[in-house]
């Protein structure tokens, strides 16, 4: 029996309080005396460990918290999936089938797959969580060697995604079909289609329910990356280094912030990106995050249409990297009012 929405709100709010206050004890006690008062698994890790940990990173980003308070709330939320799942192990798989979940090479935050994988141990999946950062070589090792008959992929950042590609060509090449999931592949799971992912889930439980039907396989015809956008998303890879320099110096002088530096590099792996899946929403996206985030010596606002413009002028030899730094939707986001 599901419990109540108030009392998992009022779990998620008691949660949120021992995460603020570093208390990881605290914060199994919550979770662990949820489960004994009725409070089912799926709902302790979704409704309360995952939503609180989305709490966790709106603060951040609003400057409330710090990134050392976001990585502690973080490390003590991993802590807690893994004292519900000895306090509740999962059931024996059911024969359903067989899945490896992983994060994309590069993706640092595996708590999102780490609960995907405990969610669907609970639906009778036998599951091998292979954890954060698994690079497609190493993915194609695994397949080779356990041959599951999925595997899921994660990832929350969208410049991943020339690594979600490689990721999804490995898996086909053994005819293992993927399941994408989390922020990297956008709200309606867009650019998984992109980079050739079979299907996309946008949570845990739809996950769940996709897989059970085992039908997630995209047919729809949706294009894919072509060799043009690959040729320029390289380029851009390979000049990473000299256009971070180059617009620091635009932008600052010799002036040079640490926070500037890392804000413009990823500037250049999110167009990377968008240029890679050819949607400039990509892009778009990244520029109204950093609008409404205040990191000091970050980029600010001011500063993202003479990035762009620096940009632009760098690379002129690239005809579809220029034409998405000048598309409306991209220029429109540097606005204060498209910021907002």
């Amino acid at each position: 029996m599901t419990a109540p929405a108030v009392a998992t709100d009022s779990v998620r709010a008691d949660y949120l309080d021992r995460l603020g206050a570093s208390d990881e004890e605290g914060a199994v006690a919550v979770a662990l005396a949820a489960l004994d008062e009725g409070l089912d698994v799926e709902a302790v890790l979704l409704d309360v460990v995952a939503e609180a940990q989305r709490e966790v990173g709106e603060r951040w980003a609003a400057g409330a918290w710090t990134v050392v308070q976001e990585h502690v709330a973080t490390h003590i939320s991993e802590r807690v999936v893994s004292a519900v799942a000895r306090h509740r192990p999962p059931p024996r798989p059911s024969g359903i089938g067989s899945i490896s979940v992983a994060c994309l090479d590069g993706e640092w935050h595996g708590l999102p797959a780490r609960l995907l994988a405990e969610v669907l141990a609970r639906y009778g999946w036998a599951v091998t969580f292979l954890g954060s950062s698994v690079p497609a070589g190493q993915m194609a090792a695994h397949l080779h060697e356990a041959g599951p008959d999925v595997v899921a992929v994660s990832s929350s950042l969208p410049s991943r995604l020339p690594a979600a590609r490689r990721m999804v060509e490995a898996c086909h090449a053994s005819g293992t079909p993927v399941l994408a999931g989390g922020a990297a592949f956008g709200p309606d799971g867009r650019w998984s289609r992109a980079v050739g992912a079979d299907g996309w889930a946008p949570d845990a439980r739809a996950a769940a329910a996709l897989l059970a039907e085992f039908s997630f396989r995209d047919d729809d015809g949706a294009a894919r990356v072509d060799d043009s956008s690959r040729d320029e998303q390289t380029v851009l890879q390979a000049r990473r280094g000299e256009l971070v320099a180059g617009m620091t110096t635009a932008l600052r002088g010799t002036s040079v912030d640490e926070q500037l530096h890392d804000d413009l590099g990823h500037l250049v792996d999110f167009l990377a990106a968008a240029v890679y899946v050819d949607d400039p929403a990509l892009l778009a996206n990244f520029l109204r995050w950093v609008g409404t985030v205040a990191v000091p010596g970050g980029l600010t606002r001011d500063e993202l249409a003479p990035a762009l413009d620096d940009l632009a002028e760098r690379l002129r030899d690239s005809p579809r990297t220029v034409a998405l730094l000048r598309s409306a939707d991209v220029r429109e986001a540097c606005t204060p009012e498209g910021a907002a």
